[in-house]
């Protein structure tokens, strides 16, 4: 007779065994009595697997833990090695997700399920829950920071909020947080704390006192996701990832502007444009796309420039704009980035008030788009205000804290906006060159 009354309320793993003291299934809960108490109610309340499952359970014993992290690598731990019979007749195993490590010079670090899996990868799992994996994984990446993908050259927005290496972090400090994240995947959380205490008082004794202050915060931030259940899931609202920091940036933006521009109530579409030319005869322009939440690459064009024959930043910019403004199929964007200053937004203005001005098109006129520039010596922006006459010659300028997550999204589109037309110079290039030579 299984004594429900000796089951703690307690977060922990539970194990089920038969009559023969096999184990038939492993399962993690916050309170493991009142998880534990739902098996066992009415048959009419059970589906069929689980009351298959509840008429072969003989005996229970369980293993109590102080957080969620714990129960999840000890519940992935424990099915891996006895891999019970009900673990996999309940839940596809298919569905089952795996914790990889690539053999990279940098590893990056990705959950795959089963029939993802690389064998030469290193991994860990299964584990059953993979919404919790995946905050574990963004947990665990606000402590020790790594590479999800592969990196380009550039800094991307994880990089600004924390959570990534960068394009060229030192091997011997990479290397050295991936063995800490294998260390929390094989619950070694205490021996882990002792390492990074050791390690802050050597940093601090040598003083190397940047260092020994990382080191603090990742001891203090392990504390805290290992003190209670519910510091998993705490930690993770605190945390802002791309879809969260996107919508952030942008409602944040709209705020700012919204003095200058009072339509912008919401933004879900921006517009980044650059010029690229390099001292070369080939002029070409591209536009790259926030829109609905992300950076949609789907939605970047890019624009050869035939009518100037010597750089010009301000004709291209208003050519490249109105031929933009020719596409309503594109969609309408809330507001329009350039890179540059006032000479680049007055020539962004000039193409749409040109653009309007034409009586065949007024049916798609763009009375009210906002355009601003980004000045990258100060990374200040920069609106032609028509609204405040007070204003000299109109114009206004705004500077956002280098945290800024609407900051860091404008310099991301307009970053994306200069690699993007360079990389279509050098195709122009490279087949005008390819021409000549055959």
């Amino acid at each position: 007779m299984i004594d429900l009354s000796l089951i703690p309320n307690s977060p922990g793993v539970y194990i089920y065994k038969n009559i023969q003291g096999k184990i038939i299934y492993i399962g993690k809960a916050v309170n493991l009595k009142k998880r534990v108490s739902q098996y066992f109610q009415s048959d009419h309340a059970l589906g069929y697997k689980t009351g298959h499952l509840v008429s072969e359970i003989a005996d229970i014993s369980f293993h109590t833990v102080g957080s969620e992290i714990e129960a999840l690598v000890l519940e992935s731990s424990l099915i891996k090695q006895y891999r019970p019979k009900f673990n996999s007749q309940l839940k596809d195993d298919k569905s089952y997700i795996y914790i990889t490590f690539t053999k990279d010079k940098f590893p990056i670090i990705k959950p795959a399920f089963k029939s993802t899996l690389n064998q030469d990868d290193l991994f860990f799992g299964p584990f059953p829950d993979s919404r919790s994996v995946k905050s574990l994984l963004k947990t665990i990446r606000h402590i020790f920071p790594y590479y999800a993908k592969k990196h380009d050259s550039k800094k991307c927005l994880y990089c600004h909020i924390g959570l990534c290496p960068g394009p060229n972090p030192s091997l011997k400090e990479y290397r050295s947080n991936i063995s800490k994240i294998k260390k929390i995947l094989n619950g070694h959380f205490h021996k882990l704390i002792s390492q990074l205490t050791k390690e802050m008082t050597i940093f601090s004794k040598t003083e190397n006192y940047e260092m020994a202050k990382i080191r603090r915060d990742q001891i203090n931030s392990l504390n805290y996701v290992i003190s209670g259940w519910q510091s998993l899931s705490h930690l993770y609202q605190d945390i802002d990832f791309k879809e969260d920091k996107y919508q952030k940036a942008t409602d944040q933006l709209a705020l700012t502007l919204s003095s200058v521009f009072p339509q912008l109530k919401k933004i879900n579409r921006i517009e980044a444009y650059d010029i690229s030319n390099l001292g070369s005869k080939v002029f070409v322009g591209a536009m790259t796309v926030y829109q609905n939440g992300k950076i949609d690459n789907s939605q970047y064009r890019q624009f050869k420039i035939d009518s100037k024959i010597t750089p010009d930043d301000q004709f291209m910019i208003k050519e490249i704009i109105y031929r933009r403004l020719k596409h309503p199929e594109w969609g309408t964007p809330d507001l329009i980035v350039v890179d540059g200053g006032k000479p680049q937004v007055s020539a962004a203005v000039a193409a749409v008030e040109a653009f309007n001005n034409m009586s065949l098109l007024k049916a798609t006129s763009y009375k009210l788009l906002a355009i601003i520039g980004l000045a990258k010596k100060f990374e200040t922006i920069v609106i032609k205000n028509s609204n405040d006459k007070n204003s000299p010659d109109n114009w206004q300028e705004i500077n956002l804290p280098k945290n800024s997550p609407s900051l860091q999204l404008l310099q991301q589109l307009r970053d994306e906006a200069h690699r993007f037309s360079n990389r279509y110079r050098k195709n122009v290039l490279n087949k005008i060159t390819f021409s000549a030579k055959n």
